[in-house]
């Protein structure tokens, strides 16, 4: 995928509440971490990726109240997507989640991998298109707030 055109294509119409919007991205494929927070930037939004589950965890323990949204990959080497957002939901239950995987996933799976407190807000299966994810994290910050 080429980020010229992804950029080119891109819209700036977004919703006035982004400014104050950030966003940590967990993926292990970093060419997509790279388009994302590339595409994402451009509507005002602050983004941090992590191309390591182990690391991105150790960030929000250290700034949790930092962020509006987890993006998180499914699967990923020493932490699936899972087991991240456990972990970040133990300490900030209310943080928004999208969890995103090249796989199909059933409610069913969702519902036994994940602890019984924890939710998640999104699920996009890959691959998806740079202003879809757009709508979908606007739809997810804009629901709850």
């Amino acid at each position: 995928m080429r980020l010229d055109s992804v950029l080119s294509d891109q819209t700036k119409n977004t919703s006035s509440n982004n400014n104050q919007n950030r966003l940590m991205i967990v993926d292990d494929e970093t060419d997509l971490l790279f388009v994302y927070k590339k595409a994402l930037e451009l509507t005002g939004m602050e983004i941090f990726t992590f191309d390591s589950p182990d690391l991105a965890f150790k960030e929000f323990i250290e700034n949790s109240e930092k962020y509006s949204l987890l993006l998180t990959d499914m699967r990923m080497p020493s932490m699936n997507g899972y087991e991240l957002i456990n972990k970040v939901k133990a300490i900030r239950p209310e943080i928004k989640i999208i969890l995103i995987s090249a796989y199909n996933i059933t409610q069913d799976e969702i519902n036994r991998n994940l602890d019984p407190t924890s939710k998640i807000d999104g699920l996009i299966c890959k691959p998806i298109g740079l202003e879809r994810l757009r709508e979908i994290i606007n739809e997810c910050l804009i629901m709850n707030n």
